[in-house]
């Protein structure tokens, strides 16, 4: 996957340019389908917001589908490594983090320690 940052001051780190290459592409589609990649897209550009909703009523929504059809697809990303949604409880608080992209995927296995 290729991201940009834009470098204005005003929009500073926000993403401009957001694209998978061919042998991403055909992968995903291999995975999930066009609906698949359309819904990944989405993942990816709103990914880098403060609060994203990435919930599959809000994207159902969003793309026209059900929202039986979205979490099938999110669960076949999932299961092939594209994306990931992490519950975590930080101070009696219910937090929730995505990874979206195999490389963030596939690091945060590698580095997830635990500390001595």
């Amino acid at each position: 996957m290729i991201t940009a940052a834009n470098k204005s001051r005003r929009e500073k780190g926000a993403m401009q340019t957001l694209y998978f290459n061919t042998i991403q592409t055909k992968e995903i589609l291999g995975i999930a389908g066009d609906a698949g990649l359309v819904l990944l897209q989405h993942y990816v550009a709103i990914a880098h917001q403060p609060n994203p909703n990435m919930e599959d009523a809000h994207l159902a929504a969003m793309l026209d589908k059900t929202t039986t059809t979205v979490r099938d697809l999110r669960l076949k990303l999932t299961k092939a490594e594209w994306f990931k949604r992490i519950k975590v409880r930080i101070k009696g608080t219910s937090h929730i983090m995505y990874l979206v992209g195999k490389e963030a995927v596939q690091n945060h296995h590698s580095s997830a320690q635990l500390a001595p």
